[in-house]
């Protein structure tokens, strides 16, 4: 026997008038729902209606569909109710069916479900179709609508079409600041930055204008993204002087702003302020910052009092925090947080895939490397590189040419997708460089033509180096004459390294002198690979008296789970028989292999 319903009056259409502002309880609107059957209710508009959305209200879509589909003499009102819970839903494909019974049923357009339905279309990628919405839109003289024109601009900008969305912009005087963060954020979109501070000259002098923080964020993001320090701390003082910096993802973008100029202090400062409004977003985007801008140590710090504050990072709180233990060269702090994303089962996209691929090939376990990428479900061209350029640094050249042809045998240009890109070829040109495979290198570079690449004087001065490290030096000027760009440092500077591992001194002097003529105010590092090949060691004391210095490097390593780094000119600090005897012989070992 089933239970009685909970709603009982002797007036059933004055409960249920009375209960039409219920709370958004799955139960309650079932009850709502057994009344207004019980007394053959449901098949009226207005009841229908109404119980059509509390389910919407309550998140259960079939519920509401079925009390829809019971209607009968459905009105705009009912039809905008179910349009508009397939929208909160993401249920675009549906929303646009709607819309399309919506018309054959003979109902009118209007502002109401004409925006769910540019919505769908602009989430969909539809673009025609959403032209086809403007259409409509000017049928019914909606096309100034105060909720249509933001709708359209959207949805133009999204989709790339700025030329529509900017005659739709200039169309009309009134210009909310919900449509000037719009066109802002389309110029973004495709990397405009220039029109984003022309659309904010305008925006100043516009009379009805008031800064809200769509706009502000839109703007602060192109300062961010041309390095824009200046109107970028502008931009600050006006979240300031609004009082605008209570939004979080504001502050997250000021404070990404003040990372990518160089600002780090005032990210500091900025994020310690915020207190309980630092959310994931938030720690992010210091710890990207931080990772960036080289300042590894730091970034490892900040997501060590990110876990220490419950905060659970995301994918691109991971995606920084591999790129700091890579850049720091930390194996067991880049284990540690491989093994934090296993144990919380958190799932990787290509991004952090690929950091795995290249924090494990820098810290010297390149096996553990290509593990990560065979297991990867989807690789983009930046994995691929990645894995080639792990192979090369470890010498391992004939790995990285397997995995350059495998990649361009997957490779389709018409998709673009696995198209090898320029950091690619730099990566398999210095791997022929280094192992002096000369034909495989020409064919390589000449391959470039097949993908839609010019080649690059760095490319240039890879095939350089990889004549002159096979003591082809003939082939290297050759090359360097017939450069399709004019060579400059890079290619010069290839060659004279080349002429220190071979000992050609007199073409050493040459570059050399070629060299200060194109940069005299260089660093002298040619000077200096020049005063190497010198035997008696005068030149290097010119040098020094001259306070003219080489650029010095840096190296790591981890003993005991202790970090350590170093340069050239540290030193031991202790020697023993047993380390200089190895020292010793592997000195001699080289010096015999480097006359071969």
């Amino acid at each position: 026997m089933s239970s009685a319903p909970l709603i009982l009056s002797s007036n059933p259409f004055k409960t249920f008038n009375a209960l039409l502002s219920c709370p958004k309880f799955l139960s309650l609107a079932q009850q709502l729902h057994a009344q207004v059957i019980i007394n053959g209710l449901y098949r009226e508009v207005f009841y229908g209606s109404n119980i059509t959305n509390a389910y919407v209200q309550s998140g259960s879509l079939p519920l509401a569909t079925k009390a829809f589909d019971q209607i009968t003499g459905k009105n705009l009102h009912s039809w905008n109710t179910i349009i508009s819970g397939y929208s909160k839903g993401c249920l675009y494909d549906y929303v646009l069916k709607l819309f399309r019974d919506l018309r054959s049923d003979g109902n009118a357009v209007d502002s109401f479900n004409l925006v769910f339905a540019i919505k769908a279309s602009q989430r969909l990628m539809f673009f025609h179709n959403g032209r086809l919405l403007h259409c409509l839109a000017i049928k019914y003289g909606l096309e100034g609508d105060l909720f249509i024109v933001p709708a359209l601009l959207e949805m133009y900008a999204e989709l790339g079409s700025l030329n529509d969305a900017h005659k739709l912009f200039e169309r009309y005087s009134y210009r909310s600041s919900v449509m000037w963060g719009f066109m802002i954020k389309g110029y973004l979109k495709v990397s405009q930055e220039p029109r984003v501070f022309e659309l904010l000259s305008n925006m100043t002098n516009y009379f009805d204008f008031q800064w809200d923080v769509f706009t502000m964020e839109g703007l602060v993001r192109a300062c961010a993204n041309v390095l824009a320090e200046r109107e970028g701390k502008a931009s600050h003082a006006v979240c300031i002087k609004n009082n605008l910096l209570v939004n979080v993802c504001l502050l997250t973008s000021v404070i990404d702003m003040y990372m990518k100029c160089g600002f780090t202090h005032y990210a500091f400062r900025l994020f310690e302020k915020a207190n309980d409004h630092k959310d994931v977003v938030l720690w992010s985007a210091l710890i990207n910052g931080c990772a960036k801008k080289g300042k590894f140590f730091e970034a490892l710090s900040m997501f060590k009092r990110m876990l220490e504050n419950s905060t659970a990072p995301n994918q691109v709180t991971l995606s920084g925090v591999i790129l700091a233990c890579s850049g720091v060269g930390s194996l067991k702090q880049g284990k540690s947080v491989h093994g934090f994303v296993i144990r919380n089962m958190v799932e990787l996209d290509v991004v952090n895939y690929t950091s795995l691929v290249d924090m494990y090939s820098k810290c010297g376990c390149v096996k553990t490397a290509h593990r990560i990428f065979c297991m990867m479900p989807v690789k983009s061209v930046v994995s691929w590189t990645a894995m080639i350029n792990g192979y090369a640094i470890h010498g391992l050249y004939l790995e990285a040419l397997s995995t350059f042809y495998q990649m361009t045998q997957n490779a389709c240009v018409i998709s673009g997708k696995h198209v090898p890109n320029s950091v690619t070829f730099t990566s398999v040109l210095s791997a022929c460089s280094h192992s002096g495979m000369v034909q495989e290198g020409f064919q390589i570079f000449n391959s470039m033509k097949d993908y839609g690449f010019s080649p690059t004087e760095e490319h240039c001065a890879c095939m350089v180096g990889i004549f002159a490290r096979a003591d082809q030096f003939d082939a290297a000027l050759s090359f360097l004459s017939d450069m399709p760009i004019k060579p400059g440092l890079n290619a010069w500077g290839t060659l004279l390294r080349a002429c220190r591992f071979h000992k050609r001194v007199e073409l050493a002097e040459e570059i050399a002198n070629k060299l200060s003529l194109l940069e005299p105010k260089n660093d002298f590092s040619w000077q200096a690979s020049l005063a190497d090949m010198y035997t008696d060691g005068i030149e290097k004391m010119i040098m020094a008296e001259e306070g003219l210095n080489k650029s010095l490097g840096f190296s790591s390593i981890e003993v005991r789970n202790k970090l350590c780094v170093f340069s050239s000119n540290d030193t031991l600090a202790f020697t023993s028989p047993d380390i200089s005897h190895t020292w010793n012989s592997l000195s001699r070992e080289m010096r015999e292999n480097a006359l071969l």
